[in-house]
């Protein structure tokens, strides 16, 4: 018997902890068959072998193994973990998964899967589906799934890749902090690393915006260590446990308010008039109003020449909430760092005129056939820059 959200977040919760070891990821539309590729199952990122096998798989050759996937709530049953080393393919995948699953595939798009070895022939795997359980499950591990994958290994984490010179740069910033910056605080520190380092180098504004993400949650990670470093060995449980309660709810403020404020300095950037915030209708607060707050107030401004754009790191539920923030403009936009979304929500977001803004990185990560529906962080750069004659 299925069990509820709180039930299934707990217990992934507490199976990790006790585990000690897993592999999680977004659902992506390749593995579940909806991106017209010939690869068949769920795809394992390499850094996740020790996981699922003993020895890394060797190039030229493939190797595969069955294992008792016991999803919570479900009887267990059987699938394949397989390398596929021969010819041009150098990948690990998971099949049979789909099809003894209780799951209907195409709508876990964007859902987050989490492998855990009991031993070697069985793993508990979770699949959690609302932002709330995903969100809570990331924080609680300090996880960044930017790359989409985490290898989670005894308390150690690989996540995301970043070059040594940048670790580097990284590590040598933190051990001047005696307290966590603001979020603002953080944000231009992340850019000001990101470019001392790649200041020789540049990248388009899709490829930007994720860069400085990635940085800052590297930065923010190596400040709490350095600053946690003395509250891991407490004797009593309280101050423990306030302890970790005190470190969850910094880490959901700072990725709530990160985006917003990359998004910020782009359109600065670019000298793309806006508000941040913006102000509408009963003293609303969306993401981003362009031209001005003051456009939007005065009603012989044309509506058509309005924009609304909502910042959302994840959006697969929360993308409604946007729809009444700004009553004179029919057609909205939201920016989303999500990885991947189902048909049917796609559908629904489509019926209700929500255009989303995804980096270009990711839109493979969503169908193939709505893939010509998103929009790129350059696209709508270029939008607000022709509408207003910049």
């Amino acid at each position: 018997m299925q069990q509820n959200e709180s039930e299934k977040l707990t217990n992934a919760i507490e199976a990790a902890k006790s585990i000690g070891r897993f592999y999680c990821k977004f659902i992506s539309a390749n593995d579940v068959d909806l991106t017209g590729a010939h690869q068949v199952g769920l795809y394992i990122a390499k850094q996740a072998w020790n996981i699922f096998f003993e020895e890394k798989g060797v190039k030229g050759e493939n190797k595969d193994k069955y294992i008792k996937v016991h999803l919570d709530g479900y009887y267990p049953y059987e699938s394949r973990v397989i390398y596929y080393g021969r010819g041009t393919r150098n990948e690990y995948r998971i099949t049979r998964f789909w099809t003894n699953s209780p799951f209907e595939k195409a709508e876990q798009v964007g859902n987050l899967i989490i492998f855990m070895p009991m031993d070697q022939e069985n793993f508990k795997v979770y699949i959690l589906d609302t932002e709330d359980e995903i969100e809570k499950f990331i924080d609680s591990f300090s996880l960044s799934l930017m790359d989409n994958n985490a290898v989670y290994n005894g308390g150690k984490v690989k996540d995301i890749d970043l070059s040594k010179k940048l670790e580097k740069e990284i590590e040598e910033v933190v051990y001047v902090f005696e307290d966590f910056p603001e979020t603002i605080k953080l944000a231009e520190l992340a850019r000001q690393i990101h470019y001392h380092v790649y200041k020789k180098k540049s990248f388009p504004p899709d490829t930007m915006i994720l860069e400085w993400v990635k940085t800052e949650y590297s930065v923010f990670r190596a400040i709490e260590r350095n600053l946690y470093k003395n509250n891991l060995s407490y004797d009593d449980i309280d101050p423990l446990i306030a302890f970790a309660s005190s470190a969850l709810n910094r880490r959901k403020s700072r990725a709530g308010k990160s985006l917003e404020h990359y998004v910020d300095f782009l359109f600065s950037s670019y000298r793309i008039p806006f508000s941040h915030p913006g102000r509408s209708e009963g003293n609303k607060k969306p993401d981003f109003l362009l031209p001005s707050n003051a456009a939007y107030a005065d009603k012989s401004f044309l509506d058509s020449d309005l924009i609304f754009l909502g910042a959302k790191t994840t959006c697969k539920d929360r993308w409604r909430q946007i729809l009444n923030e700004a009553n004179r403009i029919d057609e909205k936009h939201l920016l989303t760092l999500q990885q991947g979304i189902s048909p049917n929500q796609l559908d629904e977001m489509a019926d209700e005129k929500v255009t989303l803004v995804v980096p270009k990185p990711y839109h493979s990560l969503y169908p193939a056939k709505y893939q010509n529906r998103l929009w790129t962080v350059e696209k709508f750069i270029h939008y607000a820059e022709e509408k207003y004659s910049l």
